[in-house]
């Protein structure tokens, strides 16, 4: 099998490979930064001997017979609470060696390498110009061989290019160009956008457009910095883009996308166009490559290709396994999210504003979501799409569906149990723990969605998992938990798969719950461990679009998008100093409040709503106000229950938190609440309130405890 994250591949088929590894500008700077799923190949050719964190070990690197001193380090990266290996060079001679070697990528990345020291962008090299170094174990450990693997072909090597052009399509078809802004909304780059300026003379553009490859360009000149061009007059893009000048030519027939699509999503194209389910993602240039261009001429025989498009057919190369997955940095994760949102919707569905970004930061806090809200608003449907925009569906085995049953009494019916001969039977949950604790899987985010879950009582069936869940810590750089299942309470033949059986941190348990009489209520253990994300505010006008839409799944991304990387506040302390006080301070006048009616909160949550806006602000996703809106409704409210006027006292202290203002009738609305949910029944009056959802549901609360005598977050 072969394993490629990022830059890395490793192939088991040879047994002193460590890795494999694309050049980038770190080669000719410092050497290189292993992936974290890469360790285990170095420390196998080190003897097993793993280095500790912050320490460090003098290596050799022998290339052509000669010996080059450097270092393996396992840095403490304090900041994200997590280590990271590095070879570094301790020699100016391996640095010369590189670039002497490697021409082609030195010269394509210094050309391209942006100038000012702030701007941190990766030149990426197209596949067609790659080079490679490759890192051999020997007899003695921390010594490896290395093979430098430059460019064969000339520099000539035309780059293969893919552009989505849609509504522009005319436009710059009779203009000769393709064009795309430098900036959209809010000032923020797309790397679609991106690749531009590294399209140069001679290359190949493939141009996409509704549902079929109808053109296919040369380029004529390199990318030029350029105003937005006169066609494109009436587009609300930004003015300063990029251009490139090419010669359109056109294909006839057209060549529809379904003739090719599954061959191309094959070749797992770094930023290709084609995503995991073979349809086109959203964007405009994407790279491509000889290999799927040929593809695309042999599955269109008919066409009179252009003479500058045809190559020398590449030799047949059999095709491993590859687990190719995306692995985002920080500024990737709005884009993602909304290509998340745009798959869902193609599907069909309409989820509230900011629902699919709570979500997010909800699993990214915490592997542990709760979704109410009443029946048919397509709560299951929403972990189902989620997971099926990032890779994990049903039929790879990273999604799960497992209904709860009302008579659930303890963990046997999830977990597994022994039976009279005491074997060990085990359980959904079970099974998904163990394909998603196998190291060629843990990469892998798995989605495990319990179907109403609480009409059984949840603290019966489900107590283990979160007691379990509140044991998470750092072991090297994978979360770990307490074990679910200890080795020796099993027979021998059962402890080698489901023994020490714990909860590895690339699962994500989200819970589905209605709330009606056949239901039961949740403890404060339950919430204390979960964000609760309720939508019972449901638009019916909401009706699926009538225009032919293509599909936008992702491809699959790495864990790392939803793991933690916080675990306690110490975490974030150091660097978020600021926010941790300003988030800490609101919730200690809260807890002065909840004092009350003893529903006050601890470390626990209050860790929890730090990490969420933290998050938050990382990504950019919501307002400080609606980050914090929603903690309130979700981590807050639903420990409010009760019948007494203590309770009502709270709520009314509590909305004047969510409105931002004391509230002018306090003592008369102590007499009588009963109207006051009225006052968000007007936009405008809603939005006058600082946290303006938890004041809705205050009000609401409020309502039901003057009518009903009792109140609770969970009355619908």
């Amino acid at each position: 099998m072969i394993t490629q994250i990022r830059s890395w591949t490793h192939d088991d088929d040879i047994p002193t490979m460590i890795g494999r590894k694309k050049v980038d500008w770190s080669i000719f700077e410092y050497g290189t930064t292993i992936p974290n799923d890469f360790k285990t190949f170095f420390y196998r050719a080190n003897g097993d001997e793993e280095i500790e964190v912050g320490k460090g070990k003098p290596v050799t690197l022998i290339c052509d017979g000669n010996l080059y001193q450097a270092s393996l380090r396992n840095v403490d990266q304090k900041s994200a609470s997590r280590e990271t290996l590095q070879l570094r060079y301790h020699s100016t001679e391996i640095k010369e060696l590189m670039v002497s070697r490697f021409k082609h990528s030195y010269e394509y990345i210094y050309a391209r390498k942006p100038q000012d020291p702030g701007n941190k962008k990766q030149v990426i090299v197209p596949d067609e110009l790659a080079e490679y170094i490759e890192l051999y174990s020997t007899d003695i450990p921390y010594t490896y061989e290395i093979k430098l693997v430059p460019l064969q072909n000339n520099h000539s090597v035309q780059n293969i290019w893919w552009v989505n052009q849609g509504g522009t399509l005319t436009e710059e078809r009779e203009e000769g160009i393709i064009w795309a802004p430098l900036t959209g909304k809010g000032g923020r780059s797309q790397y679609h956008w991106d690749t531009l300026d590294e399209v140069k003379q001679g290359d190949i553009i493939l141009h996409y457009a509704n549902g079929s490859i109808g053109y296919v360009s040369k380029v004529l000149e390199d990318c030029v910095r350029a105003q937005k061009p006169s066609s494109m007059s009436s587009s609300n893009w930004d003015e300063q883009g990029r251009l490139v000048r090419v010669e359109y030519h056109v294909l006839q027939p057209k060549i529809p996308l379904t003739q090719f699509s599954q061959n191309i999503m094959e070749l797992q194209i770094d930023q290709g166009p084609i995503h995991s389910g073979a349809g086109v993602k959203q964007g405009y240039l994407f790279r491509f490559n000889i290999e799927g261009l040929q593809m695309i001429q042999e599955s269109a025989p008919e066409v009179n290709w252009p003479e500058f498009t045809l190559f020398n057919q590449t030799q047949t190369k059999e095709k491993a396994m590859v687990t190719s997955l995306l692995i985002l940095e920080d500024d990737g994760v709005v884009d993602t999210l909304k290509q998340i949102q745009s798959y869902i919707s193609h599907q069909g569905f309409h989820y509230p504003q900011g629902l699919i970004e709570n979500l997010y930061l909800s699993l990214k806090t915490k592997p542990f979501v709760i979704l109410a809200g009443v029946s048919g608003t397509g709560k299951t449907k929403l972990v189902k799409l989620f997971g099926e925009a990032l890779g994990a569906t049903g039929d790879n085995h990273q999604f799960t569906l497992i209904p709860v049953r009302p008579d659930w009494s303890d963990p046997s019916d999830l977990l597994g149990y022994k039976d009279l001969s005491g074997a060990f039977r085990p359980g959904r949950l079970a099974e998904v723990l163990v394909e998603a604790s196998q190291p060629a899987n843990q990469h892998k985010p798995y989605f495990i969605c319990l179907d109403e879950m609480n009409l059984a009582r949840v603290e019966y069936y489900f107590s283990d998992v979160l007691s379990v869940i509140e044991t998470q810590e750092w072991k090297q750089d994978r979360i770990v938990t307490s074990k679910l299942i200890n080795h020796e309470s099993l027979l021998p033949e059962d402890q080698s798969v489901y023994g020490d059986l714990s909860i590895p941190d690339n699962v994500y348990l989200i819970g589905t719950v209605n709330m009606d009489e056949t239901t039961h209520p949740f403890s404060k253990k339950v919430l204390d461990r979960a964000n609760t994300i309720e939508f019972n505010y449901i638009d019916l006008q909401q009706y699926p679009s009538l225009a032919l839409q293509d599909e936008e799944a992702l491809l699959p991304v790495h864990n790392s998008f939803l793991r933690s990387e916080y675990l306690q506040l110490v975490d974030v302390y150091a660097e978020y100093t600021d926010l941790v006080h300003t988030t800490t301070e609101k919730l200690v006048k809260i807890n002065h409040i909840l004092e009350g009616i003893h529903s006050h909160v601890g470390f626990r949550i209050r860790d929890s709503i730090c990490f969420y806006m933290v998050y938050n602000q990382r990504y950019e996703l919501l307002t400080p106000d609606e980050a914090f809106d929603l903690q309130l409704l979700q981590k807050i409210l639903p420990r409010v229950q009760g019948s007494s006027l203590s309770v009502k006292r709270v709520l009314l202290k509590l909305l004047e938190e969510a409105l931002g203002i004391k509230h002018s009738s306090f003592s008369d609305l102590m007499e009588d609440a009963s109207n006051i949910d009225q006052e968000w029944n007007d936009d405008q009056e809603e939005k006058k309130a600082k946290h303006p959802l938890s004041a809705r549901k205050i009000a609401f609360m409020l309502r039901r405890l003057e009518e009903d005598g009792f109140t609770s977050y969970w009355l619908s």
